[in-house]
């Protein structure tokens, strides 16, 4: 199992999902509020997360599918993901998101 922390309005709640799951498995076990419209296939950005800062250099960087999709975003920034496509592994124990904010 691996542990994620999700940042929510000041306040951190941790969850434990089985290892390979991805973000957006974890917001449909966990009932955090993110889409997935496309069911994980890269064609919205409906499951669009923020990394934490100090997470973000310890992920894999998006493949260019996944950069572009991004980049269609308003408010996309440099710590923007696609959850459906991070991968959580025991590499990634404490690993810390957020949703972004509304324009």
């Amino acid at each position: 199992m691996v542990k994620v922390l999700y940042s929510e309005k000041n306040t951190i709640k941790t969850f434990k999902i089985e290892s390979n799951k991805t973000i957006l498995d974890l917001s449909r076990i966990a009932n955090i509020e993110i889409e997935g419209s496309c069911n994980g296939s890269m064609a919205c950005s409906t499951c669009h997360v923020i990394i934490h800062k100090d997470w973000i250099a310890k992920i894999p960087a998006p493949c260019i599918d996944e950069k572009e999709m991004l980049s269609l975003l308003p408010n996309y920034s440099e710590n923007s993901r696609l959850g459906c496509q991070i991968v959580l592994t025991e590499q990634l124990e404490g690993l810390q998101f957020s949703l972004p904010k509304d324009i």
